[in-house]
């Protein structure tokens, strides 16, 4: 039985690659009609893919995955292309093919919806990336085709995908992670546990969040060795950092310690490091102009470990502080410090220039993660903040001659130049000629050019500027001095906090930036 619904599912996953190849032949053949065989297309798509979401499709999937054994190769290819399937669903729902296909009258709900609401698919995926592979495992797969690393991986890069989804973070479906209810199939015998259901619904929720934190703890001292632990690793961060969107998420990772394992992977200098910045910048951040209370606790207590000790070294771009990336990844390879130390001369293989820019990309990430960090601290901790968060944050900036302020300094005028310089380039490019004559905005592309170049950095960085002087009048005075040695004046900041506020909706944080304006 194990056998035919395995194949059952193949099968469903081959019908799905045919349709999709028989669709781009269309395509192709009918050139000249491209409107109608668009139209055709994602019909044609959308026609097989509904069942999966209005029938039982999901949850006959979600079912069987509880029946495969991942030694027999088989099953492993079964549960490999269910995997596929799913990612394919996500896919086309991303591209916004099945809504357009269902029509409006009846607008289908997004496909991570239906696997929350209708499935324990998401539960699966936790328990697969929580499993441990035992020596009797290893040696049954050692020549499989699919290893289950492999398995593993694509749980962590399906389940990624799942919780980045907006139907997630938005909470319009599933729960927090730290409750979600435990893979159940429906081909499991509901007699065969009675003395569990006796116990209470606590035996049937699956604590999520401890599972991410214990897959990222596994490497908060060492560096993956291989570039499948490096994917999946990534793949857990992001997990992590999509699913603090939600306050309820923020709250459990707080309470389990999250943020002082994040702190102490940074304070390591290792791969994880660069990962665990990115979930301290979704940790403290915040979403949107809510009470945001998980937020500020999620600040205070980042103070309270110690977060302010590890965070201004990477502030202040000292590279004895900096993570570094792993060897197995692009960033960490030998060809990055080659391409790095070439750059500016003699002939770099086109490996070491794309190994050097993601190395690049890595430094950038850790200065832009630690700048929303310095910012979530200023925007959430105020004078009514526990444990003296808002006094120990404002010495930071007057200590050691006021050389805090300084770098804000520096990077502030520095992304504002890039940011100008991404507007100016915007303008004069063949893409705002088109856009114009496509009759779009474009005053208002060229704000999104200049925001993506560096001004939503510029804006945050006036704001932690506006922070240390109003909170301390020597701050204040030595900003003053430093910007007219640079040839500038305190307007550049007040342009920065008026352009900044123009684009925040009505809530607390528009509030905070006009107070600055009025104050600075």
């Amino acid at each position: 039985m194990r056998i035919v619904m395995w194949r059952l599912v193949l099968l469903m996953f081959l019908w799905s690659c045919w349709i999709q190849c028989c669709c781009r032949r269309m395509v192709k053949k009918e050139k000249e009609e491209h409107h109608w065989i668009q139209w055709n297309e994602h019909e044609v798509l959308a026609y097989w893919q509904m069942p999966l979401l209005t029938g039982c499709g999901l949850e006959l999937i979600t079912s069987n995955l509880g029946r495969f054994d991942e030694t027999v190769e088989e099953d492993a290819k079964g549960i490999e292309d269910s995997l596929t399937l799913v990612e394919s669903l996500l896919d086309l729902d991303r591209s916004g093919i099945l809504q357009r296909a269902s029509g409006k009258e009846k607008p289908l709900p997004s496909v991570v919806s239906c696997i929350c609401n209708q499935t324990t698919f998401v539960a699966w995926l936790f328990g697969r990336i929580d499993k441990k592979e035992s020596d009797a495992d290893h040696a049954a797969t050692a020549n499989a085709t699919i290893s289950p690393a492999v398995l593993k991986l694509h749980s962590s890069e399906v389940l990624s995908s799942i919780l980045q989804h907006e139907d997630y973070s938005m909470q319009r479906c599933g729960r927090a992670l730290a409750v979600l209810p435990k893979y159940a199939s429906a081909f499991d015998d509901s007699d065969e546990n009675p003395a569990a259901k006796s116990n209470g619904e606590g035996n049937n929720v699956l604590d999520g969040m401890e599972i991410l934190l214990l897959s990222i703890a596994a490497y908060r001292k060492t560096d993956p060795q291989i570039e499948v632990e490096c994917e999946f690793l990534e793949n857990v961060f992001d997990s992590l950092a999509a699913s603090l969107m939600r306050e309820d998420n923020v709250a459990d990772f707080v309470e389990k310690e999250g943020i002082e394992l994040m702190l102490r992977c940074v304070r390591e200098k290792v791969h994880s490091g660069g990962g665990a910045l990115k979930v301290l910048n979704f940790a403290l951040s915040g979403a949107g102009n809510g009470s945001n209370d998980a937020y500020k606790k999620a600040c205070e207590t980042f103070v309270h470990v110690g977060g302010l000790k590890i965070l201004f070294p990477l502030y202040m771009a000292r590279k004895s502080a900096i993570p570094c990336p792993a060897t197995c990844s692009e960033g960490g390879s030998n060809l990055a410090k080659k391409g790095m130390t070439k750059e500016n001369g003699g002939a770099v293989s086109k490996r070491a220039k794309r190994a050097a820019h993601a190395r690049k990309k890595w430094l950038a990430e850790v200065e832009h993660n630690a700048i929303y960090i310095m910012y979530a601290l200023t925007r959430y901790i105020g004078k009514d903040s526990q444990y003296d968060a808002h006094a120990r944050l404002l010495v930071k900036f007057v200590e050691d001659d006021c050389e805090k302020c300084d770098r804000t300094i520096e990077l502030c005028l520095k992304f504002d130049e890039k940011a100008r310089i991404a507007e100016y380039q915007y303008f004069r490019s063949d893409e705002a000629e088109e856009a114009e004559q496509a009759g779009v905005d474009i005053e208002l592309a060229a704000l999104d050019a200049k925001l993506r170049g560096g001004g939503d950095m510029f804006h945050r960085l006036c704001a932690i500027l506006s922070f240390a002087c109003i909170g301390s009048t020597r701050s204040h005075g030595h900003v003053r001095d430093q910007l007219k040695l640079q040839g500038s004046g305190i307007s550049v900041i007040k342009e920065g906090l008026k352009e900044f506020d123009s684009l925040l909706a009505i809530g607390p944080q528009k509030t905070q930036v006009e107070r600055y304006l009025s104050e600075i």
